[in-house]
């Protein structure tokens, strides 16, 4: 059965790598740092801190034309403050580059708490409370609109609440932006994302296999400056609130008992038109390395 599984999971990954035009996201917008499910190693110790590389490409945009490249560099942790409850937090470094130039900068530090209430040894149920706090710039000095900046100019809330065995988890999430972008160019307005998270857990020794399906619901069409107004006003984008569905795979190798290096993918099973909040990829490769320990 577990071969079965394994072969389905590669299946899946090499069905949405070679179908072209197909465009989703699961970067720093918040949302998906919602209902992770981490391996054994980090769950027996009640701490970490992680950096990790990101490469992903937004793939050219039937709205405007553009194909932006995004770099980025994250750090995070938890920490257990009480048996049952962690907190959390990563902020990420970004280099953005497209055909209208590049920005870089900090982007959006994002905060969170988690509670897991356990229902037998192996089912459990988890609760997270957090935030993504305006931290990145979202302007430079050539006038980049939003879809190139480090931050999306907003602050938002988080929320999730979710189900897990030894080898499934499910889970559904919640993000509110506040207020709009002070970009100059776009002055963005996003919608409300719904996150459903389901994922299939697998672990052989030192070796953890995950596999994952993100679907976001964009709750609101997003809205943006009107470039023809010479005063202040804003037009929705119509169809802008699109939904999209990522398939992630994550790899991780436990090297000792307190190091653990992780590989993972996003690729999109959906497509994704428009990227003016800048988070539509067309792919996503990361590679990381944590630190685990306990603070008892």
């Amino acid at each position: 059965m577990k071969l079965k599984i394994t072969h389905f999971i590669l299946l899946l990954f090499l069905i949405s790598f070679f179908t072209g035009d197909l465009f989703s996201q699961c970067s720093d917008a918040g949302i998906c740092i919602l209902g992770k499910k981490h391996e054994s190693s980090m769950e027996m110790h009640n701490s970490f801190l992680s950096l990790a590389y990101y490469l992903g490409s937004s793939g050219t945009s039937a709205f405007d034309g553009d194909n932006i490249t995004y770099n980025s560099f994250k750090f995070g942790g938890e920490f257990q403050v009480f048996r049952a409850a962690r907190i959390g937090f990563g902020i990420p470094y970004s280099f953005n580059t497209g055909i209208l130039g590049s920005a870089s900068g900090i982007g959006d530090l994002s905060l969170y708490w988690t509670y897991n209430l356990p229902l037998t040894h192996t089912h459990s149920i988890n609760f997270q409370l957090g935030a993504k706090l305006s931290t990145g710039k979202t302007n430079t000095v050539d006038s980049l609109p939003q879809s190139y900046m480090p931050g999306l100019g907003t602050n938002d809330l988080l929320v999730s609440a979710g189900y897990s065995t030894k080898n499934f988890g499910i889970s559904v999430g919640y993000q509110k932006p506040f207020g709009r972008s002070n970009n100059d160019v776009t002055r963005l307005k996003r919608g409300d994302d719904l996150l459903f998270r389901v994922g299939y857990f697998q672990e052989f020794n030192k070796l953890s296999v995950k596999a994952e399906v993100l679907t976001i619901l964009r709750m609101q069409e997003s809205s943006i400056q009107d470039p023809l107004s010479l005063t202040e006003s804003f037009i929705t984008i119509d169809g802008s609130n699109e939904t999209q569905v990522n398939l992630l795979g994550e790899v991780s190798y436990a090297v000792s008992d307190e190091l653990v290096l992780t590989g993972n993918a996003a690729l999109p099973l959906l497509k994704r038109d428009y990227n003016l909040d800048g988070l539509r990829r067309s792919f996503t490769f990361s590679a990381g390395v944590s630190y685990v320990f306990s603070l008892e």
